[in-house]
């Protein structure tokens, strides 16, 4: 190979070399800025999962209070109930026996007038 010729592929293979090491300059940039770009993202998205987190938190604080008042509801209603059920089992056992005394009353007011 003429030294010529030798000198022009030399100078064409450092054109290229040239030309390559450009495109992966500018891919390390565009890598680079993609890296930021990420970064920020991830920033954004770790503070939106912080802000569901506390209200998820508020959420839960919350239903506990409403819980814990519809027990005391519940646990009131049952009582009320069961006293009001206590109630009505005296009465009605207090109905039943006057019933019965009346009834003795009238069979004996019957067995003297037959």
């Amino acid at each position: 190979m003429p030294n010529n010729e030798y000198q022009e592929l030399i100078a064409f293979v450092d054109r290229k070399f040239d030309e390559v090491d450009q495109r992966f300059g500018a891919m390390e940039a565009k890598i680079e800025e993609t890296r930021r770009h990420m970064g920020v993202l991830v920033e954004a998205v770790r503070h939106e999962v912080r802000q569901v987190a506390e209200g998820v938190a508020n959420v839960e604080q919350r239903l506990d209070r409403v819980e814990k008042k519809v027990d005391a509801g519940f646990t009131e209603t049952r009582a009320a109930i069961h006293f009001s059920y206590a109630q009505l089992e005296r009465r009605i056992h207090e109905l039943e026996d006057n019933y019965a005394l009346l009834n003795e009353r009238v069979a004996r007011l019957e067995s003297r007038t037959a």
